[in-house]
């Protein structure tokens, strides 16, 4: 696969369009909606990634397999394996899920030879789908452990407008561990959430100096070249 053709199918204005809701929307809704808008948002982003790899039957076969249990773990009712578990089984399945979105997003920016607003949608929805990726990472830790996070929301949720609001607080921490800010105001305290927030940080800033960089570097060469 080209990465001509590549371009004539990935389109990365609805995923983009579908974070900026994410981040911003359900913090504006409490109750039922406050509840059911980020689980609405977060499938909605699911189907987004689906469409990125939708130019290949094969990549959208396995796309498709790995989202499936995503999406039920989302949307089943919770009284049939209970809460906890659940929604540990939905944060395992979305972290894989979207591991294989950054291979493939990360491959398509590896290829690209030409830097264009594409090209520049992919490298941000890459940011931002890797935060994403660490929000589910803290949410199963969390999920397994309450106390490994100081929150200012309850860690122990007993139904899905506690876990939403928990996942909304873990997407803050983390993209804010992403871009090293460190407010303070969340922080991990078990070895593990502590070791995941350090490689985050770490993965933030590597991003930043490898993949912008390069991008930097093609529109350098191209632009002498034209010249």
């Amino acid at each position: 696969m080209t990465t001509q053709t590549q371009n004539k199918r990935f389109s990365f204005e609805v995923l983009l369009f579908c974070f900026v809701l994410l981040l911003f929307i359900p913090s504006l809704f409490t109750g039922y909606l406050g509840g059911l808008l980020p689980r609405a948002l977060l499938t909605a982003i699911l189907f987004s990634c689906l469409y990125l790899v939708a130019n290949n039957r094969q990549d959208l076969t396995l796309g498709v397999i790995l989202a499936v249990p995503a999406i039920v773990t989302n949307w089943l009712p919770v009284s049939l394996l209970g809460i906890t578990n659940q929604m540990v089984l939905y944060a395992s399945f979305e972290v894989v899920f979207l591991i294989y979105i950054i291979i493939k997003i990360l491959k398509y920016l590896v290829m690209a030879r030409r830097v264009n607003s594409e090209v520049i949608n992919a490298a941000i929805c890459l940011y931002l789908i890797i935060g994403l990726t660490w929000t589910f990472v803290y949410f199963g830790i969390v999920s397994i452990d309450p106390d490994s996070m100081r929150l200012s929301v309850d860690a122990a949720y007993t139904d899905r407008l506690s876990a939403a609001m928990l996942i909304n607080e873990l997407l803050y921490f983390s993209y804010v561990t992403q871009t090293t800010l460190g407010y303070g105001d969340l922080s991990p305290v078990t070895g593990i959430a502590r070791a995941c927030a350090m490689v985050q940080a770490l993965i933030g800033q590597i991003y930043i100096a490898v993949i912008v960089a390069r991008l930097f570097g093609l529109e350098i060469v191209h632009a002498t070249t034209d010249k």
